[in-house]
């Protein structure tokens, strides 16, 4: 009698497996932007080989000049014709580098739009590359935890917006706003600072805000064009904290060593001020003047990258 081939099933189940796209992570079908994401892979490999190889940068650069222009011609391909009020017509693309010893080579993939003075600016990317670009930033060992939430667990937090639009500066911060999502598409708003001093007792001067919908993700910012007085319950606690920082400061200082303690607990001291003094104008900002139009401030930004 002739023993069955107990594998017949399970080669079946592979191949079906296989056709759909479900094994080991397979695309059903390659489409334009995992084209992109393969040219892409593979430039960074060429460039990556070159710098290992002890290339000079001229021939880094000779090498990457025409890897990104076909890079951008595929971006522009993928977004179609794109333009936002405010703006300067023609985009940057991203990243601006594929060296792997510069930072820009971390840049997420996308056409940037901004205004003259780049106070306003709005990120675009189609979502699946976005979302391959924030699963390879999450893996680095340095990533920040939130970034290691997915898409939409990332979306509005702190370092999403300093990964995104942060380029110098570090992004605090204050609140959400409240804007609504239309159907299909997920969006958030905030008040915020971009800073290079970390925070103390600024007011926000910046509304950020994403949208993940058909099929694009738009991430951007814009100035806040309000006049917030100082809020003097809030500014108490700031120069409270700050007297107290500058006085461990000075009592380090006579030591004239770098590791007294009290250099490490005057900086602790400082961001906790700091945290204070944004906690009280949060509480504050809701019944304070300038916060309806901020709000009506962040539904425009939000609709103009609906692109409609």
């Amino acid at each position: 009698m002739t023993r069955p081939d107990r594998r017949r099933p399970l080669l079946r189940l592979a191949s079906a497996l296989l056709a759909a796209g479900l094994l080991a992570g397979a695309p059903a079908h390659a489409g334009p932007a995992e084209d992109y994401i393969g040219a892409h892979t593979k430039a960074e490999a060429e460039v990556a080989a070159a710098v290992k190889a002890g290339k000079s940068d001229g021939d880094i650069e000779k090498l990457s000049t025409p890897l990104l222009k076909d890079l951008e011609k595929r971006m522009v391909g993928l977004l179609g014709p794109l333009a936002f009020k405010g703006t300067q017509k023609k985009p940057v693309f991203m990243p601006s580098s594929l060296n792997p010893d510069y930072l820009e080579s971390k840049e997420p993939d996308g056409l940037l739009f901004s205004g003259a003075d780049l106070t306003t600016r709005y990120f675009v990317s189609p979502e699946p590359i976005f979302t391959q670009w924030l699963a390879a930033r999450a893996k680095e060992e340095d990533a920040a935890p939130e970034l290691r939430l997915g898409l939409k667990g990332a979306m509005g937090t702190e370092p999403f917006y300093f990964a995104v639009l942060g380029t110098d500066a570090a992004f605090i911060k204050y609140m959400d706003l409240p804007v609504t999502a239309g159907e299909g598409e997920s969006v958030t708003a905030a008040l915020g600072l971009f800073t290079q001093s970390g925070q103390q007792n600024d007011p926000p001067s910046s509304i950020v805000f994403t949208r993940i919908g058909d099929g694009r993700v738009v991430v951007g910012t814009a100035d806040l064009k309000a006049n917030i007085k100082p809020l003097p319950a809030c500014e108490k606690l700031w120069k409270e904290a700050n007297a107290k920082a500058t006085k461990l400061e000075d009592a380090a200082a006579k030591t004239k060593n770098d590791e007294d303690p009290r250099w490490k607990e005057a900086e602790t001291v400082r961001e906790a001020g700091g945290d204070a003094f944004r906690a009280c104008f949060v509480k504050a900002a809701p019944g304070l003047p300038f916060f309806p139009g901020a709000v009506k401030r962040a539904e425009e930004l939000v609709q103009a990258a609906r692109g409609k």
